[in-house]
């Protein structure tokens, strides 16, 4: 379940990336940068739990990564819209 979440946050967030750079919009380079870095530490929990069966990261702290990541990403949604 993991790898799904990864690549329907992944996939986005590169497109927001290149869509940021090209046309210049911040706002759209941070939402995409904390889209990207949450899916990253989805995939390697994922392939870390395929490999030994437990979590990376304790529940609790990546609730507080994703909430982090999703604070990054509300800011630049904010920056591309004023």
């Amino acid at each position: 379940m993991n790898f799904v979440i990864a690549a329907l946050l992944g996939i986005p967030g590169l497109l927001n990336i290149y869509g940021g750079i090209t046309q210049q919009i911040p706002g759209d380079i941070l939402s995409g940068l904390a889209a990207l870095v949450y899916a990253v530490l989805l995939v390697r929990d994922a392939l870390y739990i395929k490999k030994t069966g437990l979590p990376a990261i304790p529940q609790a702290k990546m609730l507080l990564i994703g909430f982090g990541c999703l604070a990054v990403y509300l800011i630049g949604i904010l920056l591309k819209h004023s």
